[in-house]
């Protein structure tokens, strides 16, 4: 089994405390600890999945020699499934002797009995039906479909990683659906290094953050990139009696360099001042241009809410050429009656003005958007009547789909996310897209799903054009189920069944080596000899068509594209979907076949 084909069955170990999975080594990070040794010892997988370790090894042995070499030497149980818990000295041997036991060749598998917390829901619970914005299936009698698709997105990433700043009013930093949200702070009103907000008035901060990042946590909304880092910068503020407080120009310089210094990769602003300074436009196109380490930061502001055309908010930030301009659009798709418009707007986002507005965070108790009464005081509904709407609502949604987009490619420039968001969205309303835009929903409304199965296609197609790789494998579909899928290597020494997955990774099993005594690949079809082994008889002296081609182009354990034998389409694979749908993403490559080697054109 060649290097190549280990990768892509498998992970690459990374550092100590090793096991076995699917036959290769995986490596877990310790949690520190000064619990003795016989006590669990908890680490953290390649996915952050919390896991223990006491002192236990799982096997299955392949006979009743192999099980009695070991338990011999271990105190064991056998267990109603067939396998065997053996008991060692701690977590450290429980490692040790699980590798020796499956080094061995005694066993089909053999690892820790680990320690494992039960998963929480898949979605937060208030995300299915109030979150209407990412999912709409028709709820609250919204037109189906008038959303971002980010559920769909979130199948492929979270905007793990990355920083989003947020300029704004001050945030509730102690609410539960923010914990762990933010990694940098300021407060540019009161000058000191806590933004929080100072009263019940600046309460727009908080509702904007949710909607980017509020956490998957099993409490109540789940934000667009609920991985993402914040960096909260409160700029703007409020007298306790409702009167705002005015700021000098340099103070909202403070604000753009601050985002940069903390290393943001997007900036959001639901705000605007009808009058954009020669200073601010000046630090707006530096940062938008050469941001990032000169990929440039996307700076995404709210279009503004008079529902006026660019003739009255064409000297507002949101109308210079480096920003994205963002309008919106009614849980009906008919565009805001308060959404500004014109030539520079850029992209719609969901939002008030029909039937419904956008659930997301409050500040925490009786004050806020949601006032109390609604029995919900740290939340804002879609179904409230004074719930949070406007444009204000619309760009926090299109820098989460950002961040998602930047997690599958950090090197993404500027122009290129605005070029994809373009390419991918949704060309809804009544008007006529000229150019692929119009005045009233800019290029359209968003589209998550679709952006982020760009993005992969981009960089795939990036690393691989005009490279030639070996085949490293060949699959067979042999029946009518989903796992009925036989993958034949290369070298033909070894013979897997997909079984599903686990975690990220493909689960094969049966895995068999040399359990054929003859197999043949020529006129894209494979023949098997005759087998020994109980699963392999299934194919013996049999020829099946080769439904695909397998290339491995990376070191990670994804980094392979499949291709159709008969049309020659590829593909790269990125798991399994929400109903165990395998996820395809199309590259629309020109792919030439010249024996056992692969062409990218």
């Amino acid at each position: 089994m060649n290097l190549k084909l280990c990768v892509f069955l498998f992970a690459l170990p990374l550092f100590g405390w090793e096991y076995y999975s699917h036959g290769h080594l995986v490596s877990l990070t310790l949690i520190a600890s000064f619990t003795k040794n016989f006590s669990p010892k908890y680490f953290l997988t390649s996915e952050d999945q919390k896991v223990g370790v006491d002192n236990k090894v799982l096997c299955r042995f392949k006979n009743l020699s192999c099980q009695q070499q070991f338990t011999k030497k271990y105190r064991s149980k056998k267990l109603s499934s067939g396998d065997m818990l053996l008991f060692v000295q701690g977590p450290k041997e429980a490692f040790d002797v699980s590798q020796k036991i499956y080094e061995s060749g005694c066993a089909l598998y053999a690892h820790p009995d680990f320690l494992i917390e039960p998963k929480k829901r898949s979605f937060d619970p208030l995300f299915n039906p109030l979150q209407w914005n990412l999912h709409n299936w028709g709820q609250y009698g919204a037109t189906p479909d008038v959303d971002m698709d980010v559920y769909e997105a979130w199948q492929y990433a979270s905007g793990k990683g990355v920083k989003v700043a947020v300029i704004d009013n001050g945030f509730d930093l102690s609410h539960p659906d923010l914990q762990g949200a933010f990694v940098a702070q300021t407060d540019l009103v009161d000058m000191d290094a806590n933004a929080s907000y100072d009263n019940p008035y600046e309460i727009h901060g908080t509702a904007c953050a949710g909607l980017i990042a509020a956490r998957k946590n099993g409490i109540g909304i789940q934000g667009i990139a609920y991985k993402s880092n914040l960096i909260g910068i409160k700029l703007i503020g409020s007298y306790a009696n409702g009167q705002d407080r005015p700021l000098h120009i340099s103070t909202i310089l403070e604000a753009f360099m601050f985002a940069d210094e903390m290393g943001a990769q997007v900036i959001n602003c639901s705000w605007g001042t009808y009058d954009v300074a020669d200073a601010v436009r000046y630090i707006i196109h530096k940062l938008a241009t050469q941001g990032r380490g000169g990929k440039g930061i996307p700076i995404v502001f709210a279009s503004g809410n008079e529902g006026r055309g660019q003739w009255y908010w064409a000297d507002d930030e949101s109308a210079l050429p480096d920003v994205l301009a963002i309008g919106a659009v009614n849980d009906y798709g008919d565009i805001a009656w308060y959404s500004n418009y014109g030539p520079d707007l850029d992209f719609v986002a969901p939002s008030g003005g029909g039937n419904l507005a956008i659930t997301t965070t409050d500040i925490s108790g009786p004050l806020g958007y949601a006032d109390g009464s609604f029995g919900h005081p740290d939340y804002c509904y879609a179904t409230d009547i004074t719930g949070f709407n406007g444009t204000s609502a619309a760009a926090p949604q299109v820098s989460g789909v950002i961040a998602l987009m930047l997690q599958r490619d950090p090197d993404l420039t500027k122009d290129q996310i605005v070029h994809i968001l373009a390419k991918t969205a949704k060309k809804i309303g009544p008007l006529a897209y000229e150019n692929g835009r119009n005045d009233y929903f800019g290029y359209g409304l968003v589209d998550a799903d679709d952006a982020i199965k760009e993005v992969i296609a981009q960089r795939v197609r990036r690393e691989i054009k005009g490279k030639s790789f070996p085949i490293d494998g060949y699959f067979i579909h042999y029946g009518a189920g989903k796992f009925d899928w036989i993958y034949v290597s290369n070298n033909k020494k070894m013979v897997a069944k997909l079984a599903g997955m686990r975690g990220k990774y493909l689960r094969w099993d049966p895995i068999l080596y040399n359990a054929f005594e003859t197999i043949e690949i020529q006129n894209d079809r494979i023949s098997f000899g005759q087998s020994s082994d109980p699963f392999g008889q299934n194919f013996a002296d049999k020829s099946f068509v080769i439904d695909g081609y397998f290339v491995h182009y990376g070191q990670e354990a994804f980094d392979w594209i499949y291709i159709t034998a008969t049309t020659l389409k590829s593909y790269k694979f990125e798991g399994l979907g929400y109903k165990e749908n395998f996820l395809w993403v199309p590259l629309n490559l020109k792919v030439y076949k010249k024996i056992s080697q692969i062409s990218i054109m």
